[in-house]
């Protein structure tokens, strides 16, 4: 009978003890991954949840990106503004590059992230019947809607939608962005990608985009954009000079709206007058300086 309690206390001790072990270890793993995700929130904030970083290599993308952004205006040059001017702020570690090598490929950040999107909304505007982009996009996100947008008559099969239209600011039978969404019922969506290559529209484009905050200007993650200094050559007493504070003013706009140059490319067709940039967009908070030094 003594014998029968020992082994029946030691079995109950066991049991006790392995209870505790099992509920330490829990309680450990809790911790840890609190503060594993406490560690990572900087980012999910600071980019609504599209990056995933610890806060300490956030914090170095940020100083970074305050030390470059404030060196970003150097010289109105005109043979050489886009090589003295805005080098990227921002760097994407997964960034790809979808479409053919040269004039019509575009880069993307981390591609990836968009896989992991039920649905995504891309945009296209200004493809000149080239549809490399949207093929090899299509291919690597066969969940997001793609719609093609040009002057002329295009057929994209079934890889886009095509339409025909002229993109401006809504004056002289071009449309905005907010008509385009309109006209297809958009405009409470996301859009995931932003292309646009329209031979110098672009100023007008952004400046009606950005005139007004709404569900459209504000829901853009990344935008994908030839800029053309071209449209900005004026004639002054029969002497063309270039009106470079359009061009500095639609930086400002991006940086305004709180999108990051992650990408800068010399489009070598014409290398003194178009450059691509790719933009993504942030939190306003990214843009705070916390002045706190983490390069050294």
């Amino acid at each position: 009978m003594i014998k029968f309690n020992k082994t029946f206390f030691f079995v109950i001790l066991l049991f006790l003890t392995f209870i505790l072990l099992f509920l330490s270890t829990n309680i450990q793993r809790t911790v840890l991954n609190k503060s594993q995700t406490d560690d990572y929130e900087l980012s999910r904030i600071e980019s609504d949840d599209f990056f995933f970083e610890t806060n300490s290599d956030w914090n170095r993308r940020k100083e970074l990106f305050h030390l470059q952004h404030d060196r970003n205006q150097y010289l109105n040059s005109p043979n050489m503004f886009f090589q003295d001017n805005y080098e990227p702020t921002f760097s994407c570690r997964f960034e790809q590059r979808l479409g053919i090598n040269g004039d019509g490929g575009k880069w993307i950040c981390d591609v990836y992230r968009l896989k992991k999107l039920k649905s995504c909304l891309i945009y296209s505007l200004g493809s000149n019947g080239e549809f490399s982009f949207e093929n090899e996009t299509k291919r690597l996100l066969p969940n997001c809607d793609i719609h093609t947008f040009d002057m002329k008559v295009f057929n994209c099969t079934n890889i886009c939608t095509f339409h025909q239209v002229k993109i401006g600011d809504g004056i002289n039978e071009t449309k905005t962005l907010r008509m385009l969404m309109s006209d297809f019922n958009h405009t409470q969506r996301s859009l995931d990608i932003l292309k646009i290559d329209v031979e110098g529209s672009e100023y007008e484009f952004f400046d009606e985009l950005f005139s007004k905050k709404d569900h459209v200007s504000e829901n853009i993650r990344q935008i994908l954009v030839e800029i053309h200094l071209s449209r900005i050559l004026k004639q002054v007493n029969n002497v063309a000079v270039y009106d470079y504070g359009k061009i500095h003013r639609l930086f400002e706009l991006f940086h305004e709206n709180h999108f990051v140059i992650f990408h800068k490319e010399v489009n070598l067709y014409n290398p003194h007058n178009a450059f691509e940039f790719s933009f993504i967009k942030l939190n306003r908070k990214f843009f705070e300086n916390n002045n706190q030094s983490t390069t050294s």
